[in-house]
């Protein structure tokens, strides 16, 4: 499995975004191996590679944005998806590529 990742990254909760917006700097989003602003993806929060096969992985269609107003090694999530993962404070993204949307998944520190 060709997987990337990134750094753990601090994690901000925005109350404003919805479940399936992830925005990153895009330096962090160079380690992913993603050259666009915006990717649409297949989203695993609480995931890891080791565990994204688990029968209670349910993934949602979302996407990832670069953004430079993002502070470098920190990632912008939605408040209810940070209270889902149990509100950690880093969190590190790997990216699965896919033949049609890669998985990006969301583990927790």
């Amino acid at each position: 499995m060709d997987v990337k990742e990134t750094a753990f990254l601090k994690v901000i909760a925005d109350l404003s975004f919805p479940e399936k917006k992830v925005v990153i700097n895009p330096n962090d989003g160079f380690d992913l191996g993603l050259m666009m602003t915006d990717a649409t993806a297949l989203l695993y929060y609480g995931h890891s590679p080791a565990t994204v096969g688990d029968d209670d992985a349910k993934p949602i269609y979302g996407n990832i944005y670069q953004a430079n107003e993002c502070k470098l090694g920190t990632v912008e999530l939605s408040a209810k998806a940070v209270e889902k993962m149990g509100s950690p404070r880093n969190v590190r993204l790997h990216l699965v590529p896919q033949d049609t949307y890669p998985q990006i998944l969301i583990e927790t520190q």
